[in-house]
């Protein structure tokens, strides 16, 4: 017989997923309307009439358009940096130290790998849909999710950051260029591979980041 704390537990799990299939609903539908008409003359209505749910249904989970919009793409970048923490630092192994500009890393894989298969999200936003502080906020996400992503490697490994530059210039000039080369991707409807962007990522920018931040000598 099941306890009253696991029925509790089985309701919660089930009203999780509940909200989560929801939420995505909302997601999606807000996404493919933007595609097709653009984000500024999109109603709620519309949104919620594409995912097949009511308006009060929407306002428990969204105060606005921009506030679903945000937190799209705070759940896109949360996605990606809970991945990410599975490895360490891109172009390392701990084991052994840096790898060589043959191997492919992982993580630089996975990173492609997730844009490519959420690339409609990506695609809205990056190619300049929704708003001014959506862009934003995809650069500050991204900011402090790079800055996660070097503090966990650094808690997980012997190496220690020793940064030719200081490490919010660093950390700032690697989202531009991770947005700039995304984009393009995108705009080029994924000419190359995951795999394939990440073996030139990987060549292009792997050693200067590891250089740059001391992690190798320059």
């Amino acid at each position: 017989m099941n306890t009253a704390s696991e029925m509790n537990d089985l309701k919660k799990r089930k009203s999780d997923r509940r909200i989560s299939r929801t939420r995505r609903g909302l997601q999606e539908a807000l996404f493919a309307l933007i595609l097709e008409k653009g984000y500024e003359s999109i109603t709620i209505e519309e949104i919620t009439t594409r995912a097949d749910l009511g308006r009060t249904t929407f306002y428990l989970h969204y105060h606005d358009k921009e506030d679903l919009l945000m937190q799209s793409l705070s759940d896109q970048v949360d996605g990606l940096v809970n991945r990410l923490a599975q490895f360490p630092l891109a172009g390392t192994d701990q084991s052994r130290g840096p790898v060589s500009d043959d191997e492919v890393t992982p993580l630089i894989v996975l990173v492609f790998q997730y844009v490519a298969q959420n690339r409609v999200f990506y695609n809205v936003l990056l190619r300049g849909e929704g708003t001014y502080s959506a862009m934003h906020r995809l650069r500050q996400l991204l900011t402090e999710a790079i800055d996660r992503v070097i503090q966990h490697f650094t808690q997980r490994s012997d190496h220690a950051l020793k940064p030719l530059v200081p490490l919010e210039v660093f950390i700032n000039s690697l989202a531009g260029a991770w947005i700039g080369l995304m984009t393009w991707w995108l705009e080029e409807d994924l000419p190359y591979t995951p795999e394939q962007m990440a073996v030139m990522y990987q060549r292009m920018f792997m050693r200067s980041t590891l250089e740059t931040l001391g992690i190798i000598p320059s």
